[in-house]
């Protein structure tokens, strides 16, 4: 047609799939609004050492042992503990500020970009958490190795390739308890499905299957969506 008014068509997804509220927003308004939430989170991309410097420099025992009602966990068992928690607290703290940005961007898809399907919303989750795994990757190799050895940089600028290799690979055993605990605690849970396991056990306990209707027994067995927008972007990364 010549004019720039025009409608496009296209096979209508499932009813389920369909977040009705923002059925009636304009296409070109969801379009400049996801850029604009594209920018800000590529500038969140590049921002991302922040937070993972300030989490490698404070998940320590002696910093959590200044928390009120943790002051002993600095001498417990006579600090036999210590270097294992120093360990595992930055992975921790690493893996639970992970586990907040699905969230945060399936909020954003939603409220503020205000996206038309359920499959919309994940699908734009996999892609920015996993770009933020990626750079959590890469950001905590390089901001762990100059916050360990800035003062070593600033001394001497001018061996500054000699101490970051030898300084880089001292992180290798930070990338493996992140591996170790996300193979052994995340993956067997993602198997398990502990939500819908939980959900048939529960049903499966207090009703009688005998009792109930058809439609009652649909509801029971119906498939459980899997959030792929969460879930992808983990395995990708292990």
């Amino acid at each position: 047609t010549y004019k720039n008014n025009y409608m496009e068509v296209s096979v209508a997804p499932e009813p389920r799939d369909i977040l009705w509220p923002n059925v009636q927003v304009d296409a070109d308004i969801g379009a400049s609004r996801s850029f604009t939430a594209n920018v800000l989170l590529g500038l969140g991309v590049i921002l991302w050492s922040i937070p993972l410097t300030l989490i490698q420099a404070w998940a320590k025992v002696e910093n959590v042992a200044k928390i009120p009602g943790f002051e002993g966990l600095a001498n417990w068992r006579g600090g036999a503990y210590t270097s294992i928690i120093n360990s595992y607290l930055p992975v921790i703290a690493l893996l639970g500020l992970i586990l907040l940005l699905p969230l945060i961007f399936g909020r954003i898809a939603i409220l503020y970009e205000q996206r038309k399907t359920r499959s919309g919303v994940e699908n734009s989750i996999v892609g920015r958490y996993f770009w933020y795994q990626l750079a959590n990757i890469y950001i905590t190799v390089t901001a762990g190795t100059i916050w360990t050895s800035l003062s070593a940089i600033i001394d001497h600028p001018q061996q500054l390739l000699v101490i970051l290799g030898a300084s880089i690979p001292k992180l290798a055993g930070y990338f493996i308890s992140l591996l170790i605990t996300k193979t052994f605690a995340g993956l067997p849970m993602v198997l398990l499905r502990v939500g819908a396991l939980s959900r048939m056990f529960i049903l499966r306990s207090c009703f009688n299957k005998k009792r109930l209707t058809e439609r009652e027994l649909n509801e029971v067995y119906r498939k459980q969506p899997l959030m792929y927008g969460w879930e992808y972007p983990n395995q990708f990364l292990v």
